[in-house]
């Protein structure tokens, strides 16, 4: 028979927990004792009180230290979804500090001396920069297209073809996101080819919108085919139907400029005089997490004006985020203020000089950790320019002391993790998302593994 473990009385009692509670609400301590005891009865062990004890502290100092820790992304990928997708400008970073820790003028306009609008520079911005008649945001693309549908076609017919029905991350699917908007999906077209005929043949008493989702993370090739953007906003102006593009990554700048294909910026879809086009803040834009919609100021004022709005739109740390990104691109080279758009615009030249440079300085401190320059692909990632890749350079670490998933493993458990990848059993650090600020702790980290891996091999001999 197990010994019983103690009561929570008996535990709070334990000098470690005593000392815990100098710190923490005593209230959060019993909670947590008695999650801890309960997790151990559900699995039919048992622990000493001072391993009990143990437990307790070890939860606690989990609790009340921040999940969200800074990651050097290793994996060649620029706007990686899992690491947060676009790094953002340290400069706007330390301008927001002043902005975010007293009041500001959210809400106020400081002229009249009276209630602003919190969106007015972003309204503003997006004009300028889009040719939009109007823009609002909210907290994300899907954000987006809930209000929209919500405002133009709830209990109404939302026409997509079924080769845009796309599934984005987290297994969230736009016909799942429309429906559950309260509108009516109904798809046109096959997987392949969907003709202007199949929209006009679809358009009804019942319809509300019809809708053009952007493929941003996969591929249609081959026997395809879907009618021009323009002669399909005409056939909705002739309909009397309204128009909505949902253009996700959000392009304000020319991808070809650093080295892409030809990616559809906002402005150019605008310009085939769609009535929306709704997009991301956080993919090509390069931006805090955002949904912007665009177009026409009578169909985005009823947005504005919609209950959901509300709900939905940006809190004043978004926000400024928001603007200062926009602002970049009122200058003549927004790579220069923008992570994103640098990490993209980045040449294989100019990035093989950086990993030149750091395998020279690496291999000198280390012991069984080897360091070599290859060649890599980076792709753009996070929903945009599907495979779209760059010529990059980055490193292959090799050591005999471990494998490369244990060598990828190390990296991430460090205190500021590395995130590599492992291709054909090697560990692969792809510089294109290294920022040149990060190369020292790069080192650092390798260092300690380097440190690791010497240790472990001279126990293993002893």
């Amino acid at each position: 028979m197990q010994p019983r473990l103690p009561q929570v009385d008996k535990v709070l009692r334990h000098p470690q927990i005593l000392g815990c509670q100098e710190r923490y609400q005593r209230a959060v301590v019993v909670k947590v004792v008695r999650s801890v005891l309960s997790g151990l009865r559900e699995k039919g062990a048992t622990a000493t009180e001072d391993e009990l004890a143990g437990k307790v502290v070890a939860e606690l100092n989990a609790l009340a230290s921040p999940s969200m820790r800074k990651v050097i992304n290793g994996t060649g990928v620029v706007l990686n979804t899992n690491l947060g997708r676009a790094p953002l400008s340290a400069e706007y970073l330390d301008s927001l500090k002043s902005v975010a820790s007293g009041y500001c003028n959210l809400e106020y306009d400081l002229i009249a001396g009276k209630r602003g609008k919190r969106s007015s520079r972003i309204q503003q911005l997006l004009k300028i920069l889009t040719g939009a008649e109007s823009a609002i945001a909210v907290n994300n693309n899907a954000a987006a297209l809930v209000l929209t549908v919500n405002c133009f076609a709830l209990s109404k017919e939302v026409i997509v073809s079924r080769g845009e029905l796309i599934e984005i991350g987290g297994s969230f699917r736009v016909p799942d996101v429309i429906e559950s908007a309260g509108g009516v999906l109904r798809e046109v077209g096959t997987t392949n080819k969907t003709r202007l005929s199949d929209y006009e043949n679809a358009i009804g008493d019942r319809t509300g919108l019809v809708m053009r989702c952007h493929r941003s993370n996969f591929e249609v090739k081959g026997f395809t085919e879907q009618p021009d953007l323009r002669d399909l906003v005409k056939l909705c102006r002739r309909r009397e139907i309204f128009f909505v593009e949902d253009l996700g990554s959000g392009a304000l700048a020319n991808m070809a400029d650093f080295g892409l294909a030809e990616e559809p910026t906002v402005e150019d879809t605008l310009s085939a005089d769609c009535d929306l086009v709704t997009f991301s803040g956080d993919k090509l834009l390069g931006g805090p997490q955002a949904g912007l919609i665009a177009g026409r100021k009578e169909l985005v004022d009823r947005l504005a004006s919609h209950p959901l709005y509300r709900a939905l739109r940006l809190d004043k740390v978004s926000l400024f985020l928001l603007e200062q990104t926009l602002r970049s691109y009122l200058l003549n080279r927004p790579q220069d203020k923008l992570p994103t758009l640098a990490l993209i615009a980045a040449g294989a030249e100019q990035i093989k000089l950086r990993v030149e440079g750091f395998v020279a300085r690496a291999n000198s401190n280390f012991d069984v950790l080897r360091v070599e320059m290859i060649q890599t692909l980076s792709a753009i990632g996070g929903g945009s320019m599907p495979g779209q890749e760059k010529a990059s350079y980055g490193i292959r670490l090799r050591t005999t002391e471990a494998s490369a998933h244990d060598l990828a493993s190390s990296l991430r458990l460090l205190e500021i993790p590395v995130v590599a990848l492992v291709r054909e059993e090697e560990t692969i650090i792809d510089f294109r998302t290294i920022q040149e600020s990060e190369e020292s702790d790069l080192l650092q980290a390798l260092q300690k593994v380097d440190r690791q891996l010497t240790k472990r091999n001279s126990e293993f001999v002893v």
